[in-house]
């Protein structure tokens, strides 16, 4: 996994009626051809040698609260094993969520699963959610990797270049206007601090603003960015999951690391860097823009920040280079099922998720 890339906490939007084809056999379970009598209104191309090209996106005017339905025509540098699409509605601020198609293949980390023939080259036809309103704006972006994959890095096993991807821009209305927000918001309550079996919900994921549980597996490890952890001395503590202290138990083992648990190496968990801040819970209110979430925090900067209070403000920067605050809400003390802390987080949030 590498570090710093222009992303972001995506939400999983599944979409309800969506039809994702392949045009060269039929090993794809829930795949078809595109129908041949039909021209491809709409379409775009990604490939080795059309860097830069005007071919990689597409921009659709429709109906609002609606589908169209855009040509994708991919070959691969390396075999195409996965493909990934994220969906940014400019309306909210939400930033890009991972785009699910109910008839693919996915694996469990929401990827579209690439089988037979395609690995190489593939034509599909993917129908899109127009945005919902006239007047607002939605993006897609689509990239495809020879492994498992991040939804916040285009560059990591990308099976054409580390910058391939296509973008399709649909527009609900000509007069629609509208950019990706900068950053976003949310709260969230992390339950049980944790339990050794790797069951409980200790870990958050800015990307998606859920908790996750490590005995997830490794499908899903990039969406860890930091954990909770309540210790004797420590007290309420934030950690990367990176840095997370050896508690957990497998097949008999204890003191295990979380990269030992889910059976991966270091580099591919993410890292989080922390600070304690002079800011107060007003200040945190207060921060509205991404240049209000700005902080000194480099990757030479701690992965936890420990003892942690009720009211108290958390400066961090994440794997990708985003940037925020954290506030802390509530807390009951505690280890296991009984622990909990409650924060609200404010994060940058970028567009795309390429490498710069």
């Amino acid at each position: 996994m590498k570090n710093f890339i222009k992303s972001s906490l995506l939400v999983a939007f599944v979409a309800t009626s969506s039809i994702f084809t392949s045009c060269s056999n039929n090993e794809n379970e829930g795949l078809t051809p595109p129908d041949p009598t039909v021209g491809g209104e709409y379409q775009i191309t990604v490939n080795p040698t059309n860097a830069g090209s005007a071919d990689r996106s597409v921009e659709i005017v429709a109906a609002a609260n609606d589908l169209v339905t855009v040509r994708v025509n991919y070959t691969g540098d390396k075999k195409m094993r996965r493909a990934y699409i994220t969906r940014n509605d400019f309306s909210n601020n939400d930033g890009p969520q991972a785009y699910f198609y109910p008839t693919a293949v996915q694996k469990s980390d929401g990827s579209i699963d690439i089988d037979g023939d395609d690995k190489d080259d593939f034509v599909f036809d993917l129908q899109f959610d127009t945005p919902q309103n006239i007047n607002e704006v939605v993006q897609y972006i689509i990239w495809t990797t020879n492994d498992k994959g991040d939804f916040r890095d285009i560059s990591d096993s990308n099976s054409i270049d580390d910058d391939a991807y296509g973008t399709i821009t649909i527009k609900a209305g000509a007069n629609a206007t509208g950019s990706s927000t900068s950053f976003k918001s949310f709260s969230q309550t992390i339950l049980a601090a944790p339990l050794a079996s790797g069951a409980s919900e200790s870990f958050v994921s800015l990307f998606d603003e859920k908790t996750h549980k490590i005995n997830e597996g490794d499908e899903t490890l990039a969406l860890w960015d930091f954990g909770y952890f309540y210790g004797t001395s420590t007290e309420a503590s934030f950690y990367s999951v990176y840095d997370y202290p050896k508690v957990f138990e497998k097949n008999g083992m204890g003191g295990l690391h979380v990269s030992e648990f889910v059976g991966t190496t270091l580099t591919e968990l993410n890292r989080c860097y922390f600070k304690a801040s002079s800011k107060t819970a007003a200040d945190f209110d207060a921060a509205n823009s991404a240049s209000d979430l700005e902080n000194t925090l480099t990757t030479a900067d701690a992965e936890r920040v420990q003892n942690l209070s009720v009211g108290d403000v958390v400066e961090f920067l994440d794997q990708y280079g985003n940037k925020g605050l954290i506030k802390v809400t509530a807390i009951t003390p505690g280890n296991g099922s009984s622990g909990k802390i409650t924060f609200d987080v404010k994060v940058q949030v970028n567009a795309i998720p390429v490498m710069p």
